[in-house]
């Protein structure tokens, strides 16, 4: 019950965010990378992308922003669009940069003849992913043995997207539904994936509304219930997201929401900008509250809070949506890191800080 599993989609202010953390903290996360589908915006093209570059672009940033370290790859969003060739493409462009890439099928992927062809050699071959309505043990060892595999060589995502997160009344269903999955054989890792995030921003302009983690004190009260041992079980949300991943197709682009999704070890709370007025004002407000305010972790907590530090004190600028999903993932990220490590009595070493009296000065100098 120490390593985290995210699931992320793989865009500009996730991976950017997963680049920019302590080597520390990277070493306790295996992420589940999503990719866009093909009628999202790419903010680095600043166009969508082709079907052809889909494969070829997501290898290169897997080889830039994550290029060591164990990751789980979904390309559920991108199957139709790329077809089996694309998706054998994708996975050997990524391979080539980080072997330890593991795609990640749903039941029905395990009974298509590609699958068999994408499995990883070694150890771990393969990661599923079921919703928590949907477990039938049955089902599951017909769709394992399909495509050749023990439930040993594989990952096991528990997706209770959905699913009532109070945490008086869920923990008995879900540690009942993870000792089902158990049963069906030893998973290297049962990974449980929810969030109590809401599918649409509910914040009203120039407003804070506070989210209840409910996902993560759903799980600490489950574990307490589980009769399987905690390191076979991992804890995984959707990063500073919402609490699903949907790319709606025909829908892409539009003007950005001008936010900041902060969380605190109890809830996620949006800081939503006013309604009028240029996003540097704005998103400057937006940093000033939070850092004012007495969630704010310090400077010193992530290379996220301290950037919020300096757009709120302006000393740099607001950037941009890419940029603030950026530093909603860093922090976060951080926070569910450090709880984890703190289940088991591990901490962390804090980051550095901008001092602004010395900033100031530097600014001032400049003038003269």
């Amino acid at each position: 019950m120490y390593t985290y599993y995210p699931a992320l989609r793989f865009k500009q202010g996730e991976y950017r965010a997963l680049s920019k953390m302590p080597v520390e903290l990277l070493n306790n996360i295996e992420p589940r990378f999503i990719v866009p589908p093909s009628n999202e915006i790419d903010p680095e093209l600043g166009r969508k992308p082709t079907k052809d570059e889909i494969g070829h672009i997501s290898g290169e940033r897997i080889g830039k922003h994550w290029p060591f370290r164990r990751a789980f790859l979904d390309t559920q969003f991108i199957a139709e669009d790329v077809g089996d060739d694309g998706l054998r493409k994708l996975f050997a462009r990524a391979r080539s940069y980080n072997v330890n890439i593991v795609p990640v099928a749903t039941l029905l992927d395990l009974h298509k003849p590609l699958y068999r062809d994408l499995q990883c050699p070694g150890g771990l071959k393969m990661a599923l992913i079921v919703a928590y309505e949907d477990i039938d043990v049955d089902e599951i060892k017909a769709a394992l043995e399909t495509a050749n595999l023990q439930a040993s060589d594989c990952v096991f995502f528990l997706d209770f997207t959905g699913a009532p997160l109070d945490p008086e009344i869920a923990s008995g269903s879900i540690s009942g539904i993870i000792e089902l999955v158990n049963e069906i054989g030893k998973w290297q890792k049962i990974v449980f994936q929810a969030s109590n995030f809401p599918t649409k921003n509910t914040a009203d302009h120039g407003s804070d509304k506070h989210i209840d983690r409910a996902e993560w004190k759903s799980f600490h009260s489950a574990m307490k219930d589980c009769s399987v041992t905690p390191n076979r079980i991992g804890y995984g949300d959707f990063g500073a997201d919402c609490a699903e991943i949907n790319f709606p197709r025909g829908k892409s682009g539009g003007r950005a929401i001008r936010h900041i999704r902060y969380s605190t070890p109890s809830s996620t709370i949006i800081f939503r900008g006013d309604k009028e007025g240029k996003d540097a004002q704005i998103m400057r407000d937006v940093c000033k509250r939070i850092v004012e305010s007495p969630y704010y972790s310090g400077q010193s907590y992530s290379s996220a809070d301290d950037h919020l530090f300096k757009v709120a004190n302006s000393l740099v600028g607001p950037g941009n949506a890419s940029m603030w999903r950026e530093w909603n993932t860093i922090h976060h990220l951080t926070l569910v890191v450090r709880e984890l490590g703190a289940l088991i009595g591990e901490s962390y070493e804090k980051g550095t800080i901008t001092e602004i009296e010395e900033q100031l000065s530097l600014l001032e100098d400049e003038e003269v």
